[in-house]
């Protein structure tokens, strides 16, 4: 499979950045992080299947995992030329980043894994999230999601990006949604991530009530010489919430390598 990639930029020959964004979210999700660090990167904003607008034929595939989708990224970036690239991923493109470490190591230069987790939720609860698209819609997620998304209080301030963030989740494909949803049931990479030796920062949001930075913190334990860095006053998106601290950890973390 194929998957839609946005060019952030028009920097040729310098390293490739690749940002994959959560369940239901688009391009706004990490646009202020990319705009920071346009100046050392070609970037690319890579969509789950479904979720670009309006939505292409050739992207209604319902049938996939997430072994799938890293496998599809791998593929659509050598259509741009692109052989090796840095994978910034929230949520489940945190777990796509984490299988491409594990199955497409050669080209992967570096891994930041932000909200993410090595299995997410359970048969039971992904069968409840299925059933609630299925009869209402993606916007039924609203109020529960809004609160798992972001701190208290950000969506009070005047910052476009959690209203953004929240209409594209609103209006996203529920197929798609649903196709995601079902890929990630199967997800599970518990036990797996010793294998991983790409160089990797684990991103946290402080007030994340999933992916926890104690959670976050056991993923760092198990990558060895991975990092750990927590985003004060965010939660499970803090790329939307503190753009500017996340892209500089993001930059130091880069010029590392």
């Amino acid at each position: 499979m194929r998957i839609a990639l946005h060019a952030f930029n028009d920097n040729p020959g310098s390293p490739a950045l690749v940002f994959g964004g959560a369940l239901g979210t688009r391009i706004p999700l990490w646009a202020a992080v990319a705009s920071r660090l346009v100046d050392d990167h070609q970037i690319y904003l890579a969509d789950l299947p479904g979720h670009t607008y309006p939505v292409p034929e050739s992207e209604l595939a319902t049938d996939f995992t997430i072994s799938d989708l890293a496998s599809g990224l791998v593929e659509s970036l050598e259509d741009r030329g692109v052989e090796s690239f840095t994978y910034c991923g929230a949520s489940i493109s945190g777990g796509i980043g984490l299988t491409l470490a594990l199955e497409h190591p050669h080209k992967l230069t570096g891994l930041v894994a932000c909200s993410t987790a090595a299995k997410f939720g359970t048969d039971v609860s992904w069968a409840e999230r299925i059933t609630e698209v299925e009869n209402d819609g993606t916007q039924s997620l609203l109020p529960d999601t809004a609160d798992r998304w972001f701190a208290a209080g950000f969506l009070e301030e005047d910052i476009a990006t959690g209203p953004l963030v929240l209409t594209d989740l609103a209006t996203v494909d529920d197929a798609a949604y649903i196709a995601c949803c079902r890929a990630l049931a199967l997800y599970d990479l518990e036990g797996k991530l010793g294998g991983i030796t790409t160089p990797t920062l684990f991103m946290a949001g402080t007030q994340d009530p999933g992916c926890t930075p104690e959670t976050m913190g056991q993923l760092r334990d198990a990558v060895e010489g991975s990092e750990l860095a927590v985003i004060p006053d965010s939660a499970h998106l803090p790329m939307a919430e503190h753009p500017e601290f996340v892209a500089d950890r993001i930059h130091s973390f880069i010029a590392g390598l």
